[in-house]
């Protein structure tokens, strides 16, 4: 027993070292010298102050198959890892959300529409570790400035719906003069499906009957975006808008 317990603690000596050592290297080459499973490894100090993190760090990547799809994993899929635990499962699914919200406070200032690639970018990050489809209504005053984005719905891969009421509500309560739509392909695809340009078209009338403006639609896949507006396609639409042939459903 004497002997068992002098290599459990020799063990967690060892490991008490290591940590100090990699703590070290991140202070001292940061951590972008540290590989995918390190830094995994350094991360799980947070929430198992003890042992070795190396191993599930392993598990998690290889169960994952990469450190972005690790860190975009639900909370429930993550628990099904043996050694993770709901404090585990919490931090990794919660640090995309932090990641959005720092890209978006970090780019405050050049929120702006018309500033094309610092607007998509402000754009891009909204979505930032997202796998699941996501509707966001990007709300403008006059002078095109972002007054808030109001994430609107979500849904399965493929697939997210909302009522264009709740639309033109989202722009009003924010007191907006123009808005601009965003959502994202989680399939990777840019292309601009039937839907998203019935989508449009709903949203283009009802908004413009409240005296809001909508002035682009834009579909996001990564650091990509793909505009409605630079293909022309939000100009054909208001045309359409402008001379309807029939009312349109309230949902889509």
């Amino acid at each position: 027993m004497a002997e068992i317990a002098g290599k459990q603690k020799k063990q967690s000596g060892l490991h008490a070292g290591h940590r100090q050592r990699m703590r070290h290297r991140v202070r001292q080459s940061g951590a972008a010298s540290l590989a995918d499973h390190e830094l995994l490894e350094v991360l799980l100090y947070f929430t198992l102050p003890r042992g070795d993190t190396n191993a599930l760090a392993h598990q998690l990547l290889v169960r994952f198959g990469s450190l972005s799809r690790v860190l975009e994993a639900e909370y429930d899929e993550l628990l099904e890892v043996p050694g993770v635990g709901e404090n585990t499962a919490f931090l990794l699914s919660f640090l995309p959300t932090l990641f959005r919200r720092y890209q978006m406070d970090r780019n405050g200032k050049k929120r702006i529409f018309g500033s094309t690639r610092a607007f998509e970018q402000y754009v891009c990050d909204l979505f930032i570790g997202e796998n699941r489809e996501v509707l966001y209504l990007i709300c403008l005053n006059a002078g095109m400035h972002v007054l808030n984005s109001v994430r609107l719905a979500e849904g399965d891969i493929g697939s997210v719906k909302i009522s264009v009421a709740e639309v033109v509500r989202a722009a009003k309560k924010q007191h907006a003069r123009n808005v601009v739509l965003a959502h994202n392909h989680p399939g990777g695809t840019l292309k601009a499906s039937n839907e998203d340009f019935e989508v449009t078209r709903r949203c283009m009338r009802a908004l413009s009957e409240a005296g809001i403006n909508l002035v682009e639609h834009l579909l996001v896949s990564g650091d990509k975006t793909f505009s409605f507006a630079e293909h022309n396609y939000m100009y054909a639409i208001r045309e359409e808008v402008q001379n309807p042939l029939k009312q349109p459903d309230d949902d889509f």
